[in-house]
C-alpha cells in the first residue's frame, strides 16, 4: 500500500518545513482539541447560555471545531509554510459540488441503517419533545443547520484526515499511517468499552481515509461526515453519538420499547447497532478495494516518494 507516494501526502513537504509525524499528533489533540476547542467552547458556553440541543447549541459546537481547524491551519501557514490548498484544499470550484454530492452520500449512508430499523419496528417515530421544532417548520432553520455540520465535519476532517494522515504518511510505515489516527479518532469519541460504536467510529475512520488517499482531497469526506451527522440529528431526531437529540428535527424516531440495545444502538444512536456496523463495513471494503486497486494501476514513476531536500524531518532542523 503506496500511502506515502500518493500526492495528498506529498503535499505535506511542499512548504519550507515539515512537522514531525509525533509532534503533529500533539498540536491536533493537546493543542487543537482539547486546548483551542474546549477553552473556545468553554468562553462561548459561559457567556452564552442556551439549551442543550438547540440551534444555537449546535451554532457554539461549530464554532470551537472551527477554533481548532482554525489553530492548524495556522500553524501551517506561519510555520510549515505551506498553501492551504495542500491541506486536501485543492480545486475548491469542483470541490464544493463534490463536497454537496457527499453531503447526499451520507443522508443515504446513515439512512440504511436508520430507515431499515423503523421498517422492522424496531425505531417508532414519536412525538416532537416539547420546546422543540419539527416537520414543515423546521425546513427553513434545518437548511442552516445543515452548515454547522459542514463547519464541524470539515473540522475534523482537516485535523485528522488532512493534517496527522499527510505528516504521519510521509515517515511511519503506511499501514500505521492509516491505523493509528483512525484509533486515536474513535478513542476520542469515549466508546472504548462500547464495541458496537467503537467498531462503527473506527470503520468510519478507516472509510474516510482509503477515500481521501484515493481523491486526493478532503472535499467529499467532509460532505460525508456532515450529512451522516446531519441526518441522525437533525432529519431523524436520533442521538448523534450518545448526545442528547437536538430540539430541531424533520421527524424524531428513538427504539421501541423490548428492542434489545445491539439492534438499535439505544441511547448512544444508529452509530452504536448492528446494520449500522454492517454498512459502514461494507462501505469501507469497497473504499479499500479502489484504493488498492488505483494505487496498484499506478505508474512506477508515480509511487517513488519526491520529498524536496528543502523540507525538514524535524521542528528543530529549522530553528
Amino acid at each position: 500500500m503506496s500511502v506515502r507516494s500518493t500526492q495528498f501526502v506529498q503535499d505535506a513537504a511542499t512548504g519550507k518545513r515539515v512537522t514531525p509525524w509525533w509532534l503533529a499528533y500533539i498540536l491536533v489533540f493537546l493543542g487543537g482539541i482539547f486546548i483551542v476547542q474546549s477553552a473556545v467552547l468553554g468562553v462561548l458556553i459561559s457567556v452564552w447560555k442556551v439549551p442543550t440541543g438547540s440551534p444555537e447549541a449546535q451554532l457554539q459546537q461549530s464554532i470551537s471545531f472551527a477554533a481548532a481547524g482554525l489553530f492548524i491551519i495556522l500553524w501551517v501557514m506561519l510555520f510549515e509554510r505551506r498553501a492551504i490548498r495542500t491541506l486536501g484544499f485543492s480545486r475548491p470550484g469542483r470541490g464544493v459540488v463534490t463536497m454537496l454530492l457527499g453531503f447526499v452520500g451520507g443522508i443515504v449512508l446513515l439512512s440504511i441503517p436508520a430507515l431499515f430499523l423503523w421498517a422492522i419496528g424496531a425505531y417508532e417515530q414519536v412525538e416532537a419533545p416539547a420546546e422543540s421544532t419539527s416537520g414543515a417548520a423546521a425546513t427553513g432553520l434545518l437548511v442552516l443547520l445543515a452548515l454547522t455540520f459542514f463547519v464541524q465535519g470539515g473540522s475534523e476532517e482537516l485535523l485528522v484526515r488532512g493534517f496527522l494522515l499527510q505528516n504521519g504518511a510521509l515517515k511511519l510505515p503506511g499501514w500505521l499511517a492509516v491505523l493509528l489516527p483512525a484509533v486515536i479518532f474513535t478513542l476520542i469519541h469515549g466508546v472504548l468499552l462500547h464495541p458496537l460504536p467503537f467498531s462503527m467510529i473506527l470503520l468510519y475512520a478507516l472509510f474516510a481515509t482509503f477515500i481521501v488517499l484515493r481523491q486526493g482531497a478532503l472535499w467529499i469526506v467532509i460532505g460525508f461526515h456532515a450529512g451522516w451527522n446531519f441526518a441522525m440529528g437533525n432529519l431523524y431526531g436520533i442521538p448523534v453519538s450518545g448526545l442528547p437529540p437536538l430540539t430541531t428535527s424533520a421527524i424524531y424516531l428513538q427504539p421501541t420499547e423490548g428492542s434489545p440495545d445491539w439492534l438499535t444502538g439505544g441511547d448512544f444512536g444508529t452509530e452504536a447497532s448492528v446494520p449500522a456496523v454492517i454498512v459502514l463495513l461494507i462501505a469501507t471494503a469497497v473504499a479499500f478495494v479502489v484504493f488498492r486497486r488505483w494505487d496498484a494501476a499506478r505508474s512506477p514513476e508515480s509511487t517513488a516518494p519526491a520529498v524536496p531536500a528543502s523540507a525538514s524531518d524535524s521542528a528543530s532542523a529549522e530553528n
